[in-house]
């Protein structure tokens, strides 16, 4: 039976702080907004409760808000709405508890350990509804905590760490897709910060024009940097920086997104910001806040706050947005990638794993405060690379879909088929293809073509020369080398060429069914 509407009743008219600065709420409302991406229906809570309880949850909540991250409370409150909702009990005691516990498995049990911590303060705190029997009880227990990187171990291919290819797609589509016009600037932009960073989606969030740093090495050496505001840390808002060192490629990504923020907000504004303002716009900017700006000084007060940039759950969803736009796909399950940004921490702390780093380096590179997550990458170092041998590459090409260009029956159906400078040769000089694209290019032609866009193969190029030729250059530095994790480099080259032969086949077949002469 579903609780009588209910009016949180007035318990006291003073405002309370969210930790996050710029937000504030009252006991009595319904919502309370505590940041930018955190609201939470504390009525919905309420209404599950009895008096005095209701009275002394929304007081120990309040206390939590205005001390403790967003993410924390939000959680601690889900959890104890979950409890409610189970137990169907409408006050904190023993047998509710006892009730709790049996609904859950040691994959769920976690769940009491939040509220266990959460019901501790609330006593402490002296509020009504936690007696001193409910503290007892949960002293007696001992409860597991939360699954520790059950799908970095699972090596799970929907929701645990990318491999090389997987990896390489998605940077390779993300770039092709801004190309082609499918996908913005800032999204291309935020899907290669994510993936070169493995950083939080409220790190990437909060990024502003004034994290992009250059410079000098103690060696003279160029340096690029990102400086991270740490984002699941007991810190305030962007009060904590971890510099992160990038490539110059995504070094020129990043500064013209800058650019394209600081003219984006100009404009919205209606007038010229000052230099130190312009450092401070947000990387990625919430457009529709910004147009609500009056004045310099509104904007000068909200760039105090997280108002300005946009909600993290945004980052995640670009990135699955990128990935079905641009149509990359898996080789391991065949279908587009099923992406979130945890799936890039899990990556960057694999592939460091693989390469021997420890523990304390991988918890640095992930920006933790400890070691006990990183133990995990450690512990399950995946294994060797196979070997990509002729048959594999074959086996996989259909659904790595790495070959992104488009294959013509001959080069002159090639869009620039009639310029004999366009024309893709192999090393020793017969023709494969046809560059479609005007601007310069600095590849090592021919092996980087295969994965380009503007690659157009012709249907009777010696493409299985190619590929006989990647597959012993392979061989060949994994002989040299003895490690085959230095030869994945050339694996999605090989699959795009794999790829190309199969479509030859195919198209061979088609016309010869239709009876027309490949050669004439």
């Amino acid at each position: 039976m579903m609780p009588d509407p209910f009016v949180l009743p007035v318990v006291a008219e003073r405002s309370y702080h969210a930790r996050a600065p710029g937000y504030s709420f009252l006991l009595s409302d319904e919502y309370w907004t505590l940041d930018k991406n955190v609201r939470i229906n504390v009525g919905h809570v309420g209404s599950l409760l009895s008096e005095p309880t209701r009275t002394g949850f929304l007081q120990a909540l309040a206390f939590y808000a205005s001390e403790l991250s967003s993410h924390h409370v939000n959680n601690v409150h889900d959890r104890l709405r979950h409890m409610l909702i189970s137990t169907g009990a409408d006050e904190i005691n023993e047998v509710m508890l006892i009730n709790y516990r049996a609904t859950l498995n040691p994959r769920t049990e976690w769940y009491l350990g939040v509220i266990s911590g959460f019901l501790r303060r609330w006593h402490r705190l002296g509020y009504p509804g936690v007696s001193m029997d409910v503290i007892r009880l949960l002293d007696g227990w001992t409860i597991k905590g939360n699954r520790k990187g059950d799908a970095v171990k699972r090596k799970d291919p929907e929701a645990g760490p990318l491999t090389d290819n997987e990896l390489q797609a998605f940077n390779e589509g993300a770039v092709q897709a801004f190309e082609r016009d499918v996908i913005s600037l800032s999204e291309m932009a935020m899907c290669l910060v994510t993936s070169s960073t493995g950083r939080r989606p409220i790190q990437i969030s909060h990024l502003r024009v004034g994290d992009i740093l250059s410079g000098k090495n103690m060696k003279n050496e160029p340096l690029y940097l990102l400086n991270v505001p740490r984002g699941k840390q007991q810190h305030d808002f962007r009060a904590s920086f971890k510099p992160f060192a990038i490539t110059e490629d995504l070094l020129r990504i990043l500064d013209a997104q800058a650019k394209h923020s600081i003219k984006q907000v100009e404009e919205l504004l209606g007038f010229r910001l000052q230099q130190a303002d312009r450092q401070q716009i947000p990387l990625f900017p919430d457009v529709d806040v910004v147009k609500s700006i009056a004045s310099p000084r509104e904007l000068r007060d909200l760039l105090k706050t997280d108002k300005l940039h946009i909600a993290s759950a945004v980052v995640s969803d670009v990135l699955q947005f990128v990935a079905d736009a641009a149509g990359i796909h898996s080789e391991r399950t065949g279908d587009v990638l099923r992406l979130n940004a945890r799936r890039f921490r899990y990556t960057t702390g694999t592939r460091a794993a693989r390469e021997g780093f420890g523990e304390l380096v991988i918890a640095e590179l992930l920006d933790h405060t400890d070691t006990q997550n990183a133990g995990v990458y450690i512990k399950n170092i995946p294994e060797h690379v196979k070997r990509l041998d002729e048959a594999v590459g074959f086996q996989l090409a259909p659904y790595a879909q790495a070959f992104a260009g488009v294959l013509v029956d001959a080069e002159k159906q090639a869009r620039r088929g009639g310029d004999p400078t366009s024309r893709i040769r192999t090393e020793g000089g017969r023709g494969i293809g046809t560059c479609g694209e005007f601007g310069f290019c600095g590849a090592n032609v021919p092996i980087p073509c295969y994965t380009c866009m503007h690659f157009q193969p012709w249907l009777d190029g010696p493409h299985e020369e190619v590929y006989a030729h990647l597959i012993d250059e392979r061989d060949r530095l994994i002989d040299l080398t003895g490690d085959v994790q230095v030869t994945t480099v050339l694996d999605r080259s090989i699959l795009a060429v794999a790829d190309v032969i199969q479509r030859c086949n195919r198209r061979r077949v088609e016309m010869s069914e239709q009876g027309v002469l490949i050669n004439g």
